[in-house]
């Protein structure tokens, strides 16, 4: 059986854009698409969601659709050119390039006016600092105060002439692309230029915001329409850096962006399910006999994922990175020998959700109990849920196999939470109750019975503490985590 790493790109048919769409996200790109078609004028308009909510698929399912809608669109990765350091030059000769396919008769003449200009732009409006600040003068200590006087004067005057030149390229440049985009739109129905531009967000601080102002000052011009994916609380972390950080980052971008647009959350489930099947953990179950251990089966293992991830605050790219690297433990696990899968995956979703709480549960430093109350408590499931009981049934026998490493669990003391629950039910079955709290304890005491019961492991544990170690065995860089941790570590310094 092989197994994926790294999550493929979805495919995007170009007559069916939408049609491997998992994530619902038809329905915010046909109004978005109604939106442009109504806007005169130039316009910057912002699609913002968090890192990792797949902003990316987005755009390249929307550009697609806007195609097929008989816009014109060039499509323009930021941080594909984070490199250079004259976003300008990036900007200019992505659009025109870009443009090339719309452009016949007419158009190619006034293609090839906008690039001349473009060229001017890059010739006149970027002076060598170093070789015009210094002039020689800060070398040389001899020069008497009459002599750097006419220096200074020379240099002042070599500034403002390199400085009107350049006004009047930039000048130039935006009167030709106005004329071209205005060209472009009445053979396209009125339909205006899109320029969509990905991954800002990713870029050098001063990349971003330079590129961000340069869009904004330098190509905003009738008949364009600018559609760039940002997170805005990255984005201004971006201008800080730049600017302060008691720069009012946030109030700056608000000048910038024309119109906000949201990006709805995801539906999850079938967003989960493609990536359980990409990450081979579907065939995994299929070749393999249907195991006895309670929860060991495709299903089960299916469902809980499904129910823990989509009530979470999780990035789609944190639950695929967590989803493939439990893919690839599955495929560590022995084939012959009893399965792992259940304790790999508790492992893997208590590493997901809060993976400060699992390395202080892999040290014996947290109790079940903890470890319960911080993850039953997120998402929004009903108090009390199937899925809850059995969560915490396993965390239990996950805890008590590793303060008991090799013993026999049915000869060890439970927990403290475990003994607390006999005592629950006992005091039901007592007083004839059957209130929320003894249903609860009943239903956990059961649901860890059968896991004893079904057990393979010869001690009715779960095989915890070994499905931890391979989980632990793969690198972040293999499955991409660590730019993923990286960027968590700075949203939670930064308290956006």
């Amino acid at each position: 059986m092989r197994f994926r790493i790294q999550p493929r790109e979805v495919e995007i048919p170009e007559q069916d854009p939408f049609r491997n769409d998992l994530l619902g996200r038809q329905e915010p790109a046909e109004v978005l698409t109604h939106m442009l078609r109504s806007i005169e004028g130039p316009c910057v308009l912002a699609v913002d969601a968090p890192w990792g909510a797949g902003k990316t698929t987005f755009l390249n399912m929307l550009a697609r659709h806007l195609r097929n809608q008989e816009f014109p669109v060039v499509e323009f990765n930021a941080w594909e050119t984070d490199f250079t350091s004259d976003p300008f030059l990036a900007l200019s000769e992505e659009l025109t390039n870009g443009v090339r396919e719309y452009t016949v008769g007419p158009l190619s003449d006034e293609i090839e006016k906008v690039k001349s200009a473009a060229k001017d732009v890059v010739r006149l409006a970027v002076p060598s600092v170093i070789r015009l600040a210094t002039a020689g003068i800060l070398d040389i200590s001899p020069l008497i105060e009459r002599e750097a006087g006419q220096a200074l004067a020379s240099f002042a005057k070599k500034r403002l002439s390199e400085y009107l030149d350049a006004r009047t390229s930039l000048q130039a440049f935006r009167a030709s692309l106005g004329e071209f985009a205005t060209r472009l739109a009445e053979s396209k129905r009125n339909r205006p230029l899109i320029v969509v531009i990905d991954e800002l967000d990713r870029c050098r601080p001063s990349y971003a915001v330079e590129l961000l102002e340069t869009a904004k000052h330098l190509f905003m011009v009738d008949g364009i329409v600018f559609v760039l994916a940002v997170n805005r609380s990255e984005l201004a972390h971006s201008i800080r850096a730049v600017y302060g950080g008691e720069f009012d980052a946030l109030g700056y971008l608000r000048r910038f962006f024309d119109i906000d647009f949201y990006l709805p959350d995801a539906k999850r489930r079938p967003f989960i399910e493609e990536t359980l099947r990409a990450a081979g953990i579907t065939d995994y179950f299929r070749n393999r006999s249907r195991s006895r251990t309670l929860g060991d089966n495709y299903e089960s293992i299916r469902n809980w994922l499904v129910e823990l991830f989509s009530g979470s605050d999780l990035s789609l790219r944190r639950i695929a990175q967590a989803i493939h690297r439990l893919g690839l433990t599955y495929a560590s696990l022995p084939k012959n020998s009893p399965s792992l899968a259940l304790a790999a995956t508790t492992a893997a979703v208590m590493r997901t959700l809060n993976p400060n709480l699992y390395g202080r549960f892999m040290r014996r430093e947290a109790e079940d109990r903890e470890a319960i109350e911080h993850l039953i408590s997120r998402g929004p499931r009903p108090e009390g849920s199937e899925i809850d009981h059995y969560l915490e049934a396993v965390i239990i026998v996950a805890a008590m196999e590793l303060r008991n490493p090799g013993r026999d669990l049915f000869g060890v003391d439970p927990s403290p939470l475990l003994a607390e629950y006999h005592e629950e039910a006992d005091r039901a079955r007592q007083s004839g109750d059957n209130d929320a709290a003894a249903t609860r304890a009943r239903s956990i005491i059961g649901i860890i019975g059968q896991i004893r019961d079904s057990s393979l492991l010869g001690h009715g544990g779960l095989g915890f503490e070994e499905a931890a170690r391979r989980l632990e065995l793969l690198s972040p860089s293999l499955i991409g985590e660590e730019e993923e941790e990286e960027e968590e570590r700075s949203d939670d310094g930064r308290g956006n």
